[in-house]
């Protein structure tokens, strides 16, 4: 059975909306303003699953993707629309979600900030690895598409494909993801073994550097804590403002795209309005992206990191850049804040994971700090932590949505709360 559909707007996930019949279609691949035949292949109580069988009249925001991969690979979703409408509709989207989700209505979301660099913005690409073969998943599948460049990377990145198959062939053990990251003259690996790694993945991955000097370092390190390989020189180096760089493990997390990473501490910056004395507390710290500069400001600060080779790392570029009243603690989240009384953090800024903060609300509430800045990679836990800092008595005062992930629909975002 096909229908002729309007599509009206992008949602958050591979779908754009349409309606029939006043029912509320879901057409993936479709952009806003398309006019299409579309087959209905889900029938649901509250919603209709569609899929696009010609289109009719292209809408004014669908353009050529730039992959030959897409859509079948599943790391992008919105290549077929241009960059311009993306960014609206993650802006729409931000305050959607805490319209529907945290009642929120009022709240200023600012205009999506942009670099401009649509494509070959990544400065580090994780591939899905199968016995030998390596890849992106299939869009909405776990099965393997195996990719011989990635035009989200930086051009060294998909230059050294070939170098990361080569140490995956050459390892004995068995790695379940490889990363590709922009390192000083090169480029770092990053293997998550699937056991610990033993004296030949040591000579393994020595020879391997010694045959492609552009590969700087690599890290084998196995995610239950049995061991973690180290060999050449593994560091990154993300410059965060003028005048301070960290310099970071490559098995410790940074954002993907450095150059959008800037306008997201400047962002947080901006919102924190962080003076001279202030104490701060900075949650799922890392290795201080918001940390350092921060402590630039003359603030208190306190970073809390359960990862100790991120803390650690982040205490060394302290004492490098000379940062004083800056701290970094070991340990998770919600144990630090349970230790500490109330209101004795003037501001608090958290980046948690995808999954959110929910956890720690109760305990971030009861510390009663005047302001929070919450960065978020994930639309709907922003939302849903906003509506529970709400029972605490916090307010969203501004959104700052940032696009650190051109053609996708995943949406960074800044988002000061005042204690009200």
């Amino acid at each position: 059975m096909t229908d002729v559909l309007t599509v009206e707007r992008l949602t958050f996930g591979f779908d754009a909306l349409a309606h029939r019949d006043r029912r509320v279609v879901f057409v993936p691949y479709a952009a806003p303003g398309d006019r299409v035949t579309a087959e209905i292949v889900e029938s649901r109580a509250d919603f209709t699953r569609a899929r696009i069988v010609e289109v009719l009249e292209p809408g004014p925001a669908r353009v050529l993707p730039g992959c030959r991969h897409f859509p079948t690979c599943g790391g992008c979703q919105w290549q077929h629309i241009a960059p311009a409408a993306q960014r609206d509709a993650k802006a729409a989207i931000v305050a959607e979600q805490l319209a529907r989700s945290a009642g929120v209505r009022d709240a200023e979301v600012l205009p999506t900030l942009t670099t401009g660099d649509d494509w070959h913005y990544r400065a580090r690409i994780t591939l899905v690895v199968e016995g030998r073969r390596a890849g992106y998943h299939r869009a909405r599948s776990h099965r393997l598409v195996e990719v011989d460049a990635c035009p989200l990377a930086e051009p060294v990145l998909s230059a050294h494909l070939d170098a990361a198959r080569r140490w995956i062939a050459a390892l004995r053990v068995p790695l379940r993801r490889v990363a590709l990251a922009v390192a000083p003259g090169g480029v770092v690996l990053t293997g998550v073994t699937a056991a610990a790694a033993g004296a030949r993945d040591a000579e393994a991955t020595e020879a391997l550097l010694a045959r492609t000097p552009t590969v700087r370092g690599a890290v084998l390190a196995d995610p239950a804590g049995r061991g973690r390989l180290v060999v050449g020189d593994p560091r990154l180096r993300v410059a965060l403002e003028p005048g301070l760089d960290l310099e970071v493990p490559a098995d410790v997390f940074t954002q993907v795209n450095p150059a959008a990473n800037r306008l997201l501490v400047a962002a947080v910056m901006a919102l924190g309005g962080f003076v001279p004395g202030e104490r701060v507390l900075d949650l799922y710290a890392g290795a201080g992206n918001f940390t350092l500069p921060v402590a630039r400001r003359g603030t208190r600060v306190t970073g809390i990191e359960r990862n100790p080779i991120a803390a650690a790392a982040g205490r060394e570029n302290a004492a490098r850049l000379g940062l004083r009243d800056v701290t970094f603690e070991t340990a998770p989240v919600v144990a630090a804040l349970a230790r500490r009384a109330p209101e004795t953090a003037d501001v608090v800024v958290l980046d948690p994971p995808r999954a959110g903060a929910a956890d720690a609300i109760p305990a971030l509430g009861a510390l009663r700090a005047r302001r929070i800045v919450y960065v978020s990679c994930d639309a709907a836990t922003l939302a849903r932590d906003v509506r529970l800092l709400a029972a605490h008595g916090y307010r969203v005062a501004r959104v700052q949505p940032i696009d650190l992930f051109p053609q996708t629909f995943h949406v960074e975002t800044v988002t000061l709360l005042l204690l009200t």
